[in-house]
């Protein structure tokens, strides 16, 4: 079964599990973990269809709203979209980071589905630079670096799963999804990313591919060494912490330019 080609559902279970568009065609019930490994071979192109929506949200109301409020409205729409699912996985990281000294206390912190100091300030912290970093893309109507930066957050997520090993050596939720992941779906994601930011921006696709890099590898790194592994949750703050780096990226060559 690790050998079996995509289907139509893999990209479902992608769309649906990533954002809030409905897959009445869809059910995730039947789903086996080696199916939500294949899954990950899509973000990237799920995340073009989520830059898409930025690009939109913020073309189409530019001339409804004005700099700043516009940022504002782009950033919460980004949050409905993704029902906030990734920025969870933040706040349980920076809860178990602030909140433990050793790896299993962190992991155990992180297991908490409640909320303490460290994860409200890493939340806080993230959608302040978010839309700071909208306002300045916006204002100077940067519409690539809109387009691209999830496909790239998501990409960067795919490079992390299967690059590390699970952090919990006991198990747990992710551990089987990840171990059911192939180079293949590496490549596959890296397919798409290709195919939904080159032909957009080459300039921007380089310099977003390397930052994404750099922050897999730093994630990768920092990872290992307080937690022993990734989580679902490490999935998720990588892809927020990246999506700011690259959205605060592009404002500062709005700047410079």
């Amino acid at each position: 079964m690790r050998g079996s080609p995509y289907r139509f559902t893999d990209f479902s279970m992608a769309l649906s599990f990533l954002t809030v568009f409905p897959t009445p065609w869809f059910s995730a019930s039947a789903m086996r973990p080696e199916d939500l490994a294949k899954s990950f071979a899509f973000y990237p192109l799920v995340g073009g269809i989520l830059g898409s929506c930025w690009f939109l949200a913020g073309w189409g109301l530019s001339s409804c709203f004005p700099p700043l409020l516009l940022a504002a409205v782009v950033t919460a729409f980004n949050v409905v979209l993704t029902r906030g699912l990734h920025m969870d996985g933040l706040a349980d990281m920076a809860d178990g980071l602030g909140g433990g000294f050793t790896p299993e206390k962190r992991l155990e912190i992180m297991k908490d589905s409640h909320i303490g100091a460290f994860g409200t300030l890493a939340l806080i912290l993230t959608l302040a630079l978010k839309m700071a970093a909208f306002h300045a893309i916006l204002t100077n109507r940067l519409w690539p670096v809109l387009l691209i930066t999830p496909a790239f957050s998501r990409f960067g997520m795919v490079l992390l799963a299967t690059s590390s090993p699970y952090a919990r050596p006991s198990g747990g939720l992710g551990k089987p999804f990840l171990d059911a992941m192939r180079p293949v779906d590496l490549i596959t994601a890296a397919t798409f990313l290709i195919l939904v930011t080159i032909p957009i921006t080459l300039k921007f696709s380089l310099l977003f591919a390397g930052g994404t890099f750099l922050a897999v590898a730093a994630m990768k790194g920092f990872s290992g060494r307080f937690l022993g592994g990734v989580t679902g949750d490490v999935l998720g703050a990588t892809n927020e912490i990246i999506e700011v780096l690259l959205l605060t990226a592009g404002a500062c060559f709005s700047v410079t330019s």
